[in-house]
């Protein structure tokens, strides 16, 4: 096994030091929390399936979000043929798999889908990946297939009890988890080492970083989510107003007067190519895919919590090869595969003694199963009010010019 150096709040782990059982408990609640929407899921009188594998399955997702190996694990970067996962899926079902990361932001990758969607048109994907949030606006607009549950007997099985009966898709008609996460603080080491500046501990730090090598993100929750904290405003959407909002823009906004952009995944590349120093960033994205020098940070505050999700486009014309994919993430082995490589906190029950049985000498990681102190910095800023909303979504437009 390759392994690459990753921090975590200071700590250097390597891939093969992955795992803490002690914190099991942790995760727990750690995925209870993850779950936010509060759009009931609409009625569907879709027939039933015909269970004849088609292809290729067109699979949409996020950059860092499946496992790989090879050349590609190396690099980090995706390549066909490089996710051990999809593979032996091809191999196991005889069909193709068109897989692309095609995902940088919610909002951004809707946008390219929504015509199809509204002119009752298939957009040419079969199976996405999006955050609780946006999953649950698809599914009130019936932009998505009904599931059926006897192709996902897995998935039905093997779902951690804590992300079930989610109010807006309570019975998973609509939606299985892919991976939960969380939105903390990355930094390159030997820029900050470089340019004299501490390594940060507190979301506060990034303002004293150049902001033109700064970047935070273009989902709009994470985005003032994570400030809301950083001004000691409690991030609880049932409790925060326009105002709270407005105080976050204007915190935010001598900040893109100086340079700084808002980014999706895209900020990897920034890493990458160290035109950036530090970022609001997804947990799992350095671990797995940055360099050896970049440490993801869980700052003092908190940190924001998701879940992405699993659906199946309207229209999709490989409809029962998307269902066969959704089980197939869902064996307990292939599972672990993933979380391991990607460095999120997996949906499926039975993860954590597989992961053990991968590797017995494991040790902790956060990122993989956080701690009883982490859980109980985390906060969930997922289901706003239409009101609330818009507000965010009009300050943000003024901010990023998105």
């Amino acid at each position: 096994m390759i392994e690459r150096a990753m921090g975590i709040g200071g700590t250097a782990l390597t891939r093969r030091t992955f795992l803490r059982g002690s914190a099991l408990a942790g995760t727990g609640a750690f995925i209870a929390a993850c779950t936010g929407g509060s759009t009931p899921a609409p009625a569907s009188d879709a027939a039933p399936t015909p269970k004849t594998v088609t292809g290729p399955l067109k699979f949409a997702n996020w950059t860092a979000y499946v496992d790989l190996a090879g050349a590609a694990y190396d690099a980090g970067v995706y390549e066909p043929g490089s996710s051990p996962t999809l593979e032996s899926f091809k191999t196991e079902y005889g069909v193709e798999v068109d897989y692309e990361e095609k995902i940088d932001g919610n909002s951004s990758f809707v946008e390219t889908i929504k015509p199809a969607l509204v002119g009752g048109l298939a957009t040419g994907w079969d199976l996405i990946i999006l955050t609780d949030w946006m999953a649950s606006k698809l599914v009130d607009s019936g932009w998505t297939e009904k599931i059926d549950q006897d192709n996902v007997p897995n998935c039905t099985a093997n779902l951690r009890d804590a992300l079930r009966n989610a109010a807006w898709d309570p019975n998973n008609d609509y939606h299985y988890p892919w991976q939960s996460g969380m939105t903390g603080i990355g930094y390159n080491a030997t820029a900050f080492s470089d340019n004299g500046l501490t390594a940060p501990t507190k979301l506060a730090d990034l303002w004293s970083v150049p902001p033109d090598k700064l970047t935070f993100l273009d989902e709009a929750r994470d985005t003032f989510g994570l400030t809301l904290l950083k001004l000691g405003i409690e991030p609880d959407p049932a409790k925060v107003t326009a105002d709270d909002l407005q105080k976050v823009a204007d915190d935010i906004q001598p900040l893109v007067d100086g340079g700084l952009r808002f980014t999706g995944n895209s900020y990897l590349q920034d890493f990458g190519q160290k035109k950036v120093w530090a970022a609001y960033v997804w947990s799992g994205d350095l671990a797995s895919s940055a360099g050896e020098d970049d440490f993801f940070v869980f700052p003092e505050e908190g940190t924001m919590i998701w879940t992405d999700d699993m659906l199946i486009p309207k229209g999709a014309a490989n409809k029962y090869t998307a269902e066969l994919m959704m089980n197939y993430v869902y064996d307990v082995a292939i599972a672990a595969q993933i979380a391991a490589y990607v460095y999120y906190v997996s949906p499926v029950k039975g993860t954590a003694e597989a992961i053990l049985e991968l590797d017995p000498d494991a040790a902790s990681n956060d990122l993989l199963f956080p701690g009883d102190e982490i859980v109980a910095k985390q906060r969930n800023f997922q289901s706003l009010s239409t009101e609330l909303e818009d507000k965010m979504n009009e300050l943000f437009a003024t901010l990023s010019g998105l």
